[in-house]
């Protein structure tokens, strides 16, 4: 059965950046890996601030999480549509998550990515050496990678491997549980990931 994205149509109160919440079911088995849009322009400092994408069915599918991770993640998608939020400069956000377990919450997911949008360029890099720095003293180890002209950073933590980068006015984290991503290609697949993001809804030069 072919996994697709429906409305759930009710405010999620838990979370401080509750939204419309959308789940799907369960799909086949993956069989190649999607084509995965590059970028080969960087916007620029002064160019017009853009939001995230409004459904995750435009960021990528549980079955394209699947084809790039290389295994069908067990459980469900859902996503969460965030509200801006003034004090640091947040005007959107949109978070999907994908492999979560049978009855439990959307934040127990295996794998999610997060784009999020704020008033400027500037903030959105801020934001972004906030969370490395925040990581980084935690104990995660740091490597830089590239997604397409951008510069990203990949954080290896106790927990999980993040991916996280500004472009624009946006930006993107990409998170994974240990074991969840093959050892050798988790970098690769969290670029991916992360590219699959940006081509949701990229920052106009």
């Amino acid at each position: 059965m072919n996994r697709r994205w429906w409305a759930a149509g009710s405010a999620v109160a838990a979370f401080a950046f509750a939204g419309l919440l959308v789940a799907c079911s369960s799909g086949p088995q993956p069989t190649a890996h999607p084509q995965v849009p590059a970028f080969t322009t960087r916007p620029t400092t002064s160019a017009a601030p853009v939001a995230p994408p409004k459904s995750c069915a435009t960021v990528a599918g549980a079955v394209d999480v699947d084809q790039i991770v290389g295994h069908q993640l067990a459980g469900s998608a859902n996503q969460v549509v965030g509200i801006p939020q003034a004090n640091i400069k947040r005007t959107g956000r949109l978070d999907c998550y994908y492999g979560i377990p049978a009855g439990q919450a959307v934040t127990t997911a295996v794998l999610s990515i997060g784009i999020s949008s704020y008033t400027d360029a500037p903030t959105a890099q801020h934001r972004v050496t906030l969370t490395v720095d925040s990581a980084r003293n935690a104990g995660a180890t740091t490597s830089d990678v590239r997604v397409g002209t951008e510069h990203a950073v990949v954080l290896a933590g106790a927990q999980t491997q993040q991916l996280v980068l500004s472009h624009g006015n946006l930006t993107v984290v990409v998170t994974a549980n240990n074991g969840v991503l093959t050892q050798a290609t988790i970098g690769p697949q969290l670029v991916a990931l992360a590219q699959r993001a940006l081509a949701a809804h990229p920052a106009k030069g």
